[in-house]
């Protein structure tokens, strides 16, 4: 008997959902420990082999790749599973790869990402995993774009919040943040405030460099290239089959030696119960229209 079937007979026995929980996720734990220790199919493996060569150029194991999960109940219309799931990162040695495969292929199934889908799905069980193996590029900038101004709330607008170094603008960092009008004015809406970044060389593993605040991240080249890819975004990506969204789109990209690279987009999914919070509108003051901003209202 699977899992969730277990879980279904011990629920018409009548046992509480507390003691279902525990033993379904014993049973998620068995299975991500059968994973990450199975072998894989030799024909897999060959064919694995040969697509480095085909797609990359380069044999297993001489170029860094990213291996990171998509699984059919990620960006969906009120849902997304950004970060629920494991990513492998810049890992170079053969067998590593193998093992970052076995280990992102398992991680949806894990305790975390469960309980987020059981939370949000009517159907959190029937999840199916795949692999997404990307060469590594070792970003000078890098950050995430929202096509919707997300201050201005105006969807002609873009949202641009960037770093140094790679994966810029995630895991709180204190980016630098733009929001490029519609009428072609880009306006700083926050500085960085980040005195390190994250480098990933060719050999592998990560670097932490120090990097100092007196210049921009983006220049102005770049946010005309941020320009050009959205409106292209825009204009493709609704017209792509099992795109049911005219948008707006979030997407992960970076600079390396001033060549752009996207590294994935997604439908941008809003918090409705954020902008609705009395919370968050008392701490956010309304600009009265003149220079100062009242700030110490009591919230």
């Amino acid at each position: 008997m699977g899992i969730f079937d277990r879980a279904e007979e011990m629920r018409v026995r009548g046992i509480g959902e507390a003691d279902i929980e525990i033993a379904t996720l014993r049973g998620l734990d068995t299975l991500r420990s059968l994973i990450k220790t199975m072998p894989f199919l030799p024909e897999f493996r060959q064919e694995l082999e040969q697509q480095f060569l085909t797609i990359f150029d380069k044999p297993m194991g001489s170029i860094p790749v990213f291996i990171r999960s998509d699984t059919n109940m990620e960006d969906l219309k009120d849902f997304s599973g950004a970060g629920l799931n494991l990513t492998v990162f810049n890992v170079l040695n053969a067998e590593k790869i193998w093992e970052g495969i076995r280990n992102v292929w398992a991680s949806p199934y894990a305790e975390r990402s469960y309980k987020w889908r059981q939370r949000y799905l009517y159907n959190p069980e029937n999840v199916y995993p795949s692999i997404l193996i990307i060469p590594s590029v070792n970003a000078d900038k890098s950050g995430v774009i929202v096509t919707k101004g997300i201050i201005s709330g105006n969807e002609a607008d873009i949202t641009a919040a960037f770093n140094r170094g790679v994966g810029g603008a995630v895991d709180g960092q204190a980016a630098e943040s733009w929001l490029l009008s519609e009428n072609g004015d880009n306006r700083l809406t926050m500085p960085a405030r980040e005195l390190s970044y994250l480098s990933i060389p060719a050999t592998g593993g990560s670097l932490r460099l120090q990097t100092s605040l007196e210049n921009p991240i983006l220049e102005e080249e770049d946010m005309a290239a941020i320009r050009q890819l959205t409106a292209r975004i825009l204009k493709e990506l609704p017209e792509t089959p099992g795109i049911n969204t005219p948008g707006p789109f979030d997407m992960e990209l970076g600079f390396k030696d001033h060549k752009m690279w996207l590294f994935q987009v997604r439908p941008f999914v809003e918090n409705k119960q954020a902008t609705a919070s009395e919370y968050l509108e008392k701490i956010s003051p309304v600009y009265d229209g003149q220079r100062l901003v009242q700030l110490d209202q009591k919230i």
